[in-house]
């Protein structure tokens, strides 16, 4: 199902739009700044070994949860009924911290810097770091705005050309 920017919109708590909305895009040069990112994304291995051992991790702290549901209700003063709810929801509801929680903050310092640089590649000038479009600035600003990162120097056209052209004959190759 694909969704429409309207319905993606009202998701973004669950997956953000980290193409900053205020560059000219259509949608076709937007999924080619997503895809760039997907690919500077696979292409770090501390990536793929992240999403892979996570897993694992919730696992195991789901084994672990029941018996801290207990503890928990037993700290409380809970029992009866009560110390058998805190047991069986436990589970269920660490998953659900692991997953939003885990999830979104890896999202967010691991898959958001590879789509600004996606689009550094694509020709705009966006900070690397909070992925604020910096046009209009002056050569003499050296710091973003938003966030106060250093400044990296707006990649040429000429350099767009070929990290392009690079980029398509890798796909070739694959």
């Amino acid at each position: 199902m694909v969704l429409t920017p309207e319905e993606r919109n009202g998701m973004s708590w669950i997956w953000p739009e980290y193409v900053n909305r205020d560059l000219p895009l259509n949608p076709s040069q937007r999924k080619a700044i997503r895809r760039t990112a997907w690919k500077l994304w696979y292409a770090s291995r501390w990536n793929i070994a992240l999403y892979l051992t996570l897993p694992a991790v919730y696992l195991l702290a789901m084994h672990f949860a029941a018996d801290a549901g207990g503890r928990l209700a037993a700290l409380l003063g809970i029992d009866g009924f009560g110390h058998k709810l805190f047991r069986a929801a436990a589970p269920g509801a660490l998953l659900l911290i692991c997953f939003l929680g885990g999830g979104g903050l890896l999202q967010r310092v691991r898959f958001a810097p590879c789509v600004y640089e996606a689009s550094r590649r694509h020709g705009y000038d966006i900070c690397r770091k909070c992925g604020y479009w910096l046009r209009g600035l002056g050569d003499d600003v050296e710091r973003c705005p938003e966030c106060g990162a250093i400044r990296e120097a707006a990649p040429k056209t000429s350099e767009i050309d070929n990290a392009g052209q690079a980029d398509r004959h890798q796909v070739a190759d694959d």
